[in-house]
């Protein structure tokens, strides 16, 4: 063997990583939220990590023409695990966000899971649009589709749905009303 092969040798096993755990080799496999190390030693080990250290929230642009109203201090444009948003620049010490409004011809609805609460118009880390209740994470309730303050003609469910067709429905899954 001559050296430079001996020094690659040595180089591939410096950059191996081993699971804490069992002592396995880690791989490098792509999850939905990235790379990460994984144990070879699955499903026996269970043992994962993520490949970058860096928190998730990144800041992409200052923007030094604009104060928080509650510190002072410069907001940013960030990105994060739902995608872009404004805010402040003294995170953890002030939590000030811009927060999306609902679409100009849209009314809050009450919940009708937790009562205390209104749904609110929302976007994914994707864009896609949905409805969810402000008291999350006390209220998990959300639809996908725009709903309505009507009562349900046929099961008298307290709010109806509309559909990107324009189609109102009943939220019931055993009610069949729907009308175009």
């Amino acid at each position: 063997m001559t050296s430079d092969s001996k020094l690659n040798l040595s180089s591939n096993q410096a950059n191996k990583q081993y699971c804490p755990k069992c002592e396995a080799e880690l791989s490098i496999k792509s999850g939905s939220k990235g790379a990460f190390w994984a144990c070879t030693g699955y499903p026996v080990c269970d043992f994962t990590k993520p490949m970058s250290t860096q928190s998730e929230v990144q800041v992409v642009k200052v923007l030094d023409d604009v104060c928080c109203p509650i510190c002072e201090d410069d907001l940013a444009v960030k990105s994060g695990r739902y995608g872009m948003f404004i805010g402040c620049m003294n995170y953890p010490t002030c939590n000030f966000i811009v927060k999306e409004d609902d679409d100009e011809d849209y009314e809050p609805v009450p919940c009708v899971e937790c009562g205390k609460g209104e749904l609110h118009q929302r976007s994914g880390k994707k864009g896609k649009v949905f409805y969810a209740c402000d008291q999350y994470p006390k209220c998990d309730f959300l639809l996908n589709d725009k709903p309505l303050n009507e009562i349900c003609p046929s099961c008298e469910s307290p709010i109806l749905v509309i559909d990107k067709n324009n189609t109102k429905r009943c939220i019931v899954k055993t009610c069949s009303y729907e009308i175009e």
